[in-house]
Protein backbone atom coordinates (compact mmCIF):
# COMPACT_ATOMS: atom_id res chain seq x y z
CA UNK A 1 0.00 0.00 0.00
CA UNK A 2 2.86 2.50 0.89
CA UNK A 3 4.97 1.55 -2.71
CA UNK A 4 1.57 2.49 -4.21
CA UNK A 5 1.27 5.99 -2.43
CA UNK A 6 4.95 6.50 -2.98
CA UNK A 7 4.15 5.92 -6.89
CA UNK A 8 1.06 8.17 -6.98
CA UNK A 9 3.01 11.21 -5.26
CA UNK A 10 6.20 10.66 -7.44
CA UNK A 11 4.29 10.37 -10.54
CA UNK A 12 2.29 13.72 -9.49
CA UNK A 13 5.61 15.33 -8.77
CA UNK A 14 6.78 13.98 -12.37
CA UNK A 15 3.80 15.74 -14.43
CA UNK A 16 4.01 18.89 -12.67
CA UNK A 17 7.94 19.19 -13.25
CA UNK A 18 7.05 18.84 -17.35
CA UNK A 19 4.00 21.00 -17.58
CA UNK A 20 4.50 24.47 -18.43
CA UNK A 21 4.24 27.23 -15.21
CA UNK A 22 1.44 28.69 -17.36
CA UNK A 23 -0.54 25.47 -17.50
CA UNK A 24 -0.21 24.68 -13.91
CA UNK A 25 -1.31 28.35 -12.53
CA UNK A 26 -4.56 29.58 -13.35
CA UNK A 27 -4.43 31.93 -16.72
CA UNK A 28 -6.14 34.88 -15.52
CA UNK A 29 -4.83 38.31 -16.87
CA UNK A 30 -7.31 40.22 -15.06
CA UNK A 31 -8.55 42.68 -17.39
CA UNK A 32 -9.76 46.25 -16.03
CA UNK A 33 -11.81 48.95 -17.29
CA UNK A 34 -11.54 52.52 -16.27
CA UNK A 35 -13.84 55.30 -16.87
CA UNK A 36 -14.56 58.68 -15.68
CA UNK A 37 -17.00 58.87 -12.96
CA UNK A 38 -19.38 61.50 -15.05
CA UNK A 39 -19.98 62.83 -18.53
CA UNK A 40 -21.85 64.94 -20.61
CA UNK A 41 -24.24 64.95 -23.71
CA UNK A 42 -22.32 64.55 -26.79
CA UNK A 43 -19.08 64.52 -24.99
CA UNK A 44 -16.13 62.29 -25.97
CA UNK A 45 -14.18 60.47 -23.09
CA UNK A 46 -11.64 57.51 -23.07
CA UNK A 47 -11.94 54.36 -21.81
CA UNK A 48 -8.99 52.18 -20.89
CA UNK A 49 -8.62 48.78 -20.45
CA UNK A 50 -5.67 46.86 -18.73
CA UNK A 51 -4.52 43.37 -18.22
CA UNK A 52 -1.37 41.58 -17.74
CA UNK A 53 0.45 38.65 -19.67
CA UNK A 54 -0.28 35.25 -17.52
CA UNK A 55 2.61 33.51 -18.95
CA UNK A 56 4.74 33.08 -22.14
CA UNK A 57 3.64 32.84 -25.14
CA UNK A 58 0.63 34.75 -24.64
CA UNK A 59 -0.96 35.53 -27.91
CA UNK A 60 -4.16 35.37 -30.00
CA UNK A 61 -5.52 38.52 -27.47
CA UNK A 62 -9.21 40.03 -28.08
CA UNK A 63 -10.87 42.50 -26.05
CA UNK A 64 -14.31 43.45 -26.78
CA UNK A 65 -16.18 46.00 -24.73
CA UNK A 66 -19.54 47.27 -25.60
CA UNK A 67 -20.79 50.62 -24.74
CA UNK A 68 -24.23 51.94 -23.91
CA UNK A 69 -26.72 51.59 -27.17
CA UNK A 70 -26.35 55.08 -28.95
CA UNK A 71 -23.44 56.12 -28.16
CA UNK A 72 -20.19 55.78 -30.84
CA UNK A 73 -16.81 54.18 -30.44
CA UNK A 74 -13.59 55.45 -31.88
CA UNK A 75 -10.46 53.19 -32.21
CA UNK A 76 -6.69 53.77 -33.60
CA UNK A 77 -4.41 50.20 -33.29
CA UNK A 78 -1.54 52.99 -31.98
CA UNK A 79 -3.84 54.07 -29.37
CA UNK A 80 -2.81 50.49 -27.74
CA UNK A 81 0.06 49.74 -25.90
CA UNK A 82 1.75 47.44 -27.45
CA UNK A 83 0.31 48.42 -30.59
CA UNK A 84 -2.70 46.54 -31.77
CA UNK A 85 -2.66 44.26 -34.65
CA UNK A 86 -6.30 45.29 -35.86
CA UNK A 87 -9.22 47.31 -34.28
CA UNK A 88 -12.52 47.40 -35.46
CA UNK A 89 -15.24 50.44 -34.21
CA UNK A 90 -19.06 48.90 -34.90
CA UNK A 91 -21.18 51.47 -33.47
CA UNK A 92 -21.10 51.01 -29.89
CA UNK A 93 -18.39 48.01 -29.93
CA UNK A 94 -14.80 47.71 -29.78
CA UNK A 95 -12.98 45.26 -31.02
CA UNK A 96 -9.04 45.01 -30.69
CA UNK A 97 -6.75 42.09 -31.33
CA UNK A 98 -2.63 41.96 -30.34
CA UNK A 99 -1.09 38.91 -31.76
CA UNK A 100 1.91 38.16 -29.49
CA UNK A 101 3.46 36.25 -28.17
CA UNK A 102 4.34 38.35 -25.20
CA UNK A 103 6.63 37.33 -22.04
CA UNK A 104 5.09 36.60 -18.95
CA UNK A 105 4.24 40.10 -17.30
CA UNK A 106 3.98 42.04 -20.41
CA UNK A 107 1.07 45.06 -19.75
CA UNK A 108 -0.83 44.93 -22.28
CA UNK A 109 -3.36 48.48 -22.18
CA UNK A 110 -6.20 48.93 -24.63
CA UNK A 111 -7.69 52.88 -24.88
CA UNK A 112 -10.60 53.82 -27.14
CA UNK A 113 -12.73 56.68 -27.51
CA UNK A 114 -16.61 57.02 -26.77
CA UNK A 115 -18.97 60.31 -27.57
CA UNK A 116 -22.15 59.70 -25.65
CA UNK A 117 -24.98 60.35 -28.02
CA UNK A 118 -26.46 63.74 -28.02
CA UNK A 119 -29.62 62.58 -26.51
CA UNK A 120 -28.95 60.45 -23.87
CA UNK A 121 -31.28 61.25 -20.55
CA UNK A 122 -29.22 61.90 -17.30
CA UNK A 123 -28.78 59.45 -15.49
CA UNK A 124 -26.38 56.03 -15.01
CA UNK A 125 -25.27 53.87 -17.95
CA UNK A 126 -23.36 50.36 -17.42
CA UNK A 127 -20.22 49.67 -19.24
CA UNK A 128 -21.04 45.39 -18.56
CA UNK A 129 -20.82 43.15 -21.48
CA UNK A 130 -16.98 43.41 -21.54
CA UNK A 131 -14.46 40.47 -22.11
CA UNK A 132 -10.76 39.66 -22.98
CA UNK A 133 -10.19 36.01 -24.87
CA UNK A 134 -6.51 35.17 -25.46
CA UNK A 135 -4.10 31.73 -25.81
CA UNK A 136 -1.12 30.38 -23.85
CA UNK A 137 1.34 28.58 -26.37
CA UNK A 138 -1.29 26.33 -27.56
CA UNK A 139 -3.51 26.14 -24.21
CA UNK A 140 -6.72 27.89 -24.09
CA UNK A 141 -8.83 29.75 -25.93
CA UNK A 142 -9.16 31.34 -22.30
CA UNK A 143 -11.81 34.23 -21.55
CA UNK A 144 -12.29 36.72 -18.40
CA UNK A 145 -14.73 38.99 -18.31
CA UNK A 146 -13.78 42.88 -18.00
CA UNK A 147 -13.50 44.48 -14.31
CA UNK A 148 -13.32 47.83 -12.61
CA UNK A 149 -15.22 50.61 -13.59
CA UNK A 150 -18.54 49.32 -14.69
CA UNK A 151 -20.89 52.06 -15.45
CA UNK A 152 -20.32 56.14 -15.79
CA UNK A 153 -23.08 58.54 -15.50
CA UNK A 154 -24.72 61.30 -17.62
CA UNK A 155 -25.21 64.93 -15.90
CA UNK A 156 -26.54 67.94 -17.21
CA UNK A 157 -24.91 70.49 -19.24
CA UNK A 158 -21.98 69.88 -21.47
CA UNK A 159 -21.71 70.97 -24.59
CA UNK A 160 -23.84 73.65 -26.07
CA UNK A 161 -25.77 72.38 -29.16
CA UNK A 162 -25.22 73.72 -32.94
CA UNK A 163 -28.68 75.84 -32.74
CA UNK A 164 -27.77 77.54 -29.68
CA UNK A 165 -24.76 78.70 -31.05
CA UNK A 166 -26.53 79.62 -34.52
CA UNK A 167 -29.50 81.60 -32.09
CA UNK A 168 -26.70 83.44 -30.64
CA UNK A 169 -25.01 84.58 -33.93
CA UNK A 170 -28.48 85.69 -34.95
CA UNK A 171 -29.39 87.71 -31.80
CA UNK A 172 -26.29 89.18 -32.01
CA UNK A 173 -26.54 90.06 -35.76
CA UNK A 174 -30.22 91.62 -35.17
CA UNK A 175 -28.78 93.81 -32.29
CA UNK A 176 -25.74 95.52 -34.44
CA UNK A 177 -28.80 95.57 -36.94
CA UNK A 178 -30.73 97.76 -34.90
CA UNK A 179 -28.00 99.64 -33.06
CA UNK A 180 -26.31 100.51 -36.67
CA UNK A 181 -30.19 101.28 -37.88
CA UNK A 182 -31.13 103.61 -34.77
CA UNK A 183 -27.81 105.61 -34.98
CA UNK A 184 -28.31 105.84 -39.05
CA UNK A 185 -31.64 107.60 -38.49
CA UNK A 186 -29.96 109.96 -35.41
CA UNK A 187 -27.48 111.61 -38.14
Amino acid sequence: MRLLSLFVVILALTAVAFLPLGVILAQEVNPSRTLPDAVHKGETFDVTVTFSSPADEFNGIGLTDLCPDGWEVTLDEAWCTPDAGFVKATDNKAEIMWFGPYESGTTVSALYKVTVADDASTGIYAFNNGFVEYYVGEEGPYLENITGSSQVEVVPGGSISMWWIVGIVVAIAVIVAAALLVRRRKT
